[in-house]
């Protein structure tokens, strides 16, 4: 068995355990706050920390794991010299959700260090998220190749959904947070104008994990742009951006920082909690996107 599948193997049996726990214990409990603040500022809830340091008690057994990158940790982790990848993750995304019972999920991204480096989204070999909502679901890129998983909970098993995935070229839905419409710069306000004008549906859950499979499934485009108030967007680039980037890619999509493609942002050294805007949709959204088309 190689690294990589040692890797997979590690979190997608994570993301069982998880799964596990937010079916059987009280969600109210679970969302509860500890009374601290991880890196991003946001309330640490109950759920956050028994995640993060699962995956960080199970990934830390594994001796080609170099380093370690949480939202809920303000450093890297290292843990082995010698090995030859990061792993980087978002314990649990959507976390403010846990105690209404709104799909949350866990995202995860793994970096192959190049020369003892690494430079950008191309040192990405394995990403990934998981959905716990209606049934737990698992999406993984590895080999550049898209698959979904199923869980079947009564023996613990992942079942495929469907292999080499790619999204269909257009669908007249976009998901974007329209209560910040206020702050958003005027050719943000401009773009949304357009797709109203075009008959398109506004899709908004508020859990990133949620907002991106269903883009994925459905295509149309998912935005979160910067805003008067954070200028730099509020999405992490490491555990975030990059491994869902990763998989749009692959899946016949494509992803922005309203500028470049994020795949090509530089690896943030300094500030492993940098944060990025993020457009990610279907080749023919994003084109329109980035062509400006919508002006016309």
């Amino acid at each position: 068995m190689s690294d990589l599948d040692t890797l997979y193997n590690t979190l997608s049996d994570c993301v069982i355990e998880i799964s596990h726990v937010i079916r059987k214990f009280n969600p109210i409990s679970l969302g509860s706050t500890v009374g601290s603040e991880n890196s991003s500022g946001e309330q640490v809830k109950k759920l956050d920390l028994l995640c993060n340091n699962l995956l960080i008690e199970k990934l830390s057994q594994l001796s080609c794991v170099k380093c370690i990158a949480s939202e809920e940790e303000e450093e890297l982790i290292k843990i082995n010299e010698n090995g030859k990848y990061l792993v980087s993750f978002d314990p649990l995304d959507g976390s403010s959700n846990i105690d209404c019972n709104i799909t949350v999920g866990t995202i995860f991204c793994v970096f192959e260090y190049k020369n003892n480096t690494l430079i950008n989204g191309s040192n990405i070999v394995m990403s990934g998220y998981s959905l716990y909502g209606g049934s737990t679901q698992l999406t993984v890129c590895k080999d550049k190749v898209t698959t979904m998983y199923n869980l079947n909970p009564e023996n613990s098993t992942w079942n495929t959904m469907c292999d080499n995935y790619q999204m269909k070229e257009y669908s007249n839905i976009y998901a974007l947070n329209e209560s910040n419409k206020y702050i958003y710069d005027d050719n943000i306000n401009k773009y949304i104008d357009s797709l109203i004008d075009k008959g398109y549906t506004a899709r908004w859950v508020g859990s990133l994990v949620a907002d991106f499979h269903r883009t994925l499934l459905k295509s149309g485009i998912l935005i979160y742009p910067g805003n008067k108030n954070n200028k730099e967007g509020k999405i992490r680039l490491v555990y975030e951006a990059y491994p869902l980037a990763y998989i749009i890619h692959n899946s016949n999509g494509m992803s922005s920082n309203g500028e470049q493609n994020m795949l090509s942002i530089p690896f943030p050294h300094d500030n492993i909690h940098k944060r990025t805007p993020i457009f990610y949709g279907s080749n023919f959204e994003m084109n329109v996107y980035n062509n400006k088309r919508w002006y016309q």
